[in-house]
């Protein structure tokens, strides 16, 4: 383990999890966790905004943590996390989940609600429909036969007008996607078909919980975000008009500022 400092650094813990983070001792660090496919890179914005008690990190089967599984749950991913946390002796954090890193985020808060100050999720399913279900599943075994669904992703991430101006966004995300190994994406995108929660004890949510997503969001859409509202008692809920799945990034600005308002 390395000594913080004021400095952002790079390292691995014991298990081979790559982490970046700029911390000091006195704040509670927030921890981001990205979503399936991606890697701690695509929180570049959060990175420049926040700049410091912040903590990113690479999930199993992803960008530079070198351990993969061929077959994942929830539990192993949680439990991924947990062991960094222990690593770098943090007693509390605050934790913000996108995408299948909410659903990451609620099974952690479900055996290790303790070390919750306060929790973000940003673009969350929650009970999915019949045909949500089919949806993704339909897009999982697209990615089994070996098709590239980095081009639809994007562009069901992003608004079109936002890609138009922004070829770069897409060329970078596209590249993230494009270089995962098959061996290891697909068993984290067979998991993502599958939500989980009947297995969160929401009833262990007693910490303040901020649950964001974007208005025109097909994935994680704002009927779901309502529902996991009504569900964890102490929650309130943002919708970013005009936004879909990536409005974390495409709208930064506005929504780190909700995000920064809330820990504070």
């Amino acid at each position: 383990m390395q000594n913080i400092t004021n400095k952002f650094i790079k390292g691995y813990d014991k298990n081979d999890t790559y982490y970046e983070y700029h911390l000091d001792k006195k704040n509670i660090p927030t921890i981001f966790i990205h979503g399936v496919g991606l890697n701690s890179s695509a929180w570049s914005l959060q990175k420049k905004y926040f700049k410091k008690n912040i903590l990113f990190y690479d999930l199993l089967n992803h960008g530079r943590t070198k351990k993969s599984l061929k077959n994942i749950n929830y539990q192993n991913l949680s439990l991924q996390l947990n062991n960094l946390i222990n690593y770098l002796g943090f007693k509390k954090i605050n934790l913000i989940g996108f995408s299948i890193g909410s659903l990451i985020a609620l099974q952690f808060c479900s055996n290790f609600n303790k070390k919750i100050n306060k929790l973000v999720l940003i673009s969350s399913v929650y009970k999915r429909s019949k045909k949500e279900k089919d949806l993704v599943f339909s897009r999982y075994q697209l990615a089994l036969k070996g098709s590239s669904i980095s081009d639809i992703a994007i562009k069901r991430w992003f608004s079109e007008k936002y890609l138009k101006e922004n070829p770069k966004i897409y060329k970078k995300f596209y590249k993230i996607l494009e270089q995962n190994k098959k061996e290891n994406f697909l068993p984290v995108y067979k998991l993502f078909t599958k939500s989980n929660h009947e297995k969160i004890n929401f009833n262990k949510f007693t910490f303040p919980t901020l649950i964001i997503t974007g208005e025109k969001d097909i994935n994680s859409t704002p009927k779901m975000s309502v529902k996991l509202n009504k569900k964890i008692k102490n929650s309130q809920i943002k919708i970013v008009k005009s936004m879909k799945h990536m409005a974390y990034y495409e709208k930064s600005k506005s929504v780190n500022i909700e995000i920064k308002k809330f820990l504070k």
